[in-house]
């Protein structure tokens, strides 16, 4: 893959329309990785329909001193796309901050929006699967729409491009402002939940990391937006949609992520494009895809046990 130039070529116009009727916009967040940033831009070009997306940048404030250079640079590169919404934060709002305020501003305006990270590698059909997958879900019982998928040993005869699992994904999502606003930030209802050892089985059901990672946000451990979401898709009872191969792969596991070590454990095999015309119209958890996919996500045993008697402890003494 080649880098992309400073600023697009003379005669090529990979220009993002701000208030295009065709297509959900996109939202891409930075912070200081000029490199990642170069990448995810080249590939985001190179989707089918970029040419009719709406683009807004999000770029976060330097968090310490030696950010500021890195920063500013990645700033000078997306001021190179002349048509792009671009928003420079002052100061440092940290990711979970900068993601909640700015699909909330661009989902108010639009009415659905598509999400990215700026260490997220798009496949060529990638707009293509998010706008149709929009279309086709908006009326559905459907959370919001992942691109990405680990690779799963799916049954031989399942027809569909599309599969459901009771976990969101933050590796390149889509959603529509009816389902952002059910998402209660300060999950106000948290000790009910976490004192609920059928409420927090249920809900790990998508992972048996779930349960651990709300309860680390909610004690300021972590900074986790994407649990909160997770957490009000299971309140809903509302799955996300999966394709059955990714569209999407993250370079941002190479360590230099702000929540992800360097890691192998999420690498998976990408396609160029899904079939859209195969979705599957009826959002109903295959208990055998589901048993698959959370294989992913299970903690280990040992961790699964130490995990459990931390949360006992936390209910003990709360």
């Amino acid at each position: 893959m080649t880098s992309l130039p400073n600023k697009p070529p003379e005669g090529q116009h990979f220009s993002f329309l701000i208030f295009s009727l065709m297509s959900a916009p996109v939202i891409l967040f930075v912070y200081n990785r000029l490199d990642h940033v170069r990448r995810a831009l080249q590939a985001l070009l190179l989707s089918e329909t970029a040419a009719d997306t709406p683009l807004y940048i999000y770029s976060d404030g330097p968090k310490t001193s030696n950010d500021f250079i890195p920063v500013q640079q990645v700033r000078d590169f997306i001021h190179t796309f002349p048509n792009a919404h671009i928003v420079e934060r002052p100061t440092n709002y940290g990711l979970a901050r900068n993601i909640i305020a700015g699909v909330s501003e661009v989902i108010d305006r639009h009415g659905r929006a598509i999400v990215l990270e700026d260490d997220l590698i798009v496949s060529p059909g990638f707009l293509r699967y998010m706008n149709d997958a929009l279309d086709f879900y908006q009326d559905k019982n459907v959370f919001s729409i992942s691109a990405y998928s680990p690779t799963l040993n799916l049954p031989k005869d399942y027809a569909f491009s599309t599969y459901f699992t009771m976990r969101n994904c933050s590796w390149g999502w889509a959603t529509w402002r009816n389902r952002w606003e059910k998402v209660d930030w300060n999950v106000a209802d948290f000790y009910a939940f976490i004192h609920s050892p059928q409420q927090c089985q249920a809900f790990n059901q998508g992972g048996t990391d779930l349960t651990m990672m709300l309860l680390k946000q909610q004690r300021n451990l972590i900074g986790s937006w994407s649990i909160r979401f997770c957490y009000a898709a299971f309140k809903a009872s509302m799955p996300t949609v999966y394709p059955i191969k990714s569209l999407v792969q993250n370079a941002g596991v190479d360590g230099s992520g702000t929540n992800v070590p360097l890691s192998h454990r999420y690498d998976t095999l990408t396609t160029p494009a899904i079939d859209t015309s195969k979705f599957n119209p009826s959002p109903q958890i295959d208990p055998h895809i589901q048993n698959r996919f959370r294989r992913t996500y299970n903690c280990r045993p040992w961790r699964e046990l130490f995990n459990f008697f931390k949360i006992l402890l936390y209910r003990i003494s709360h």
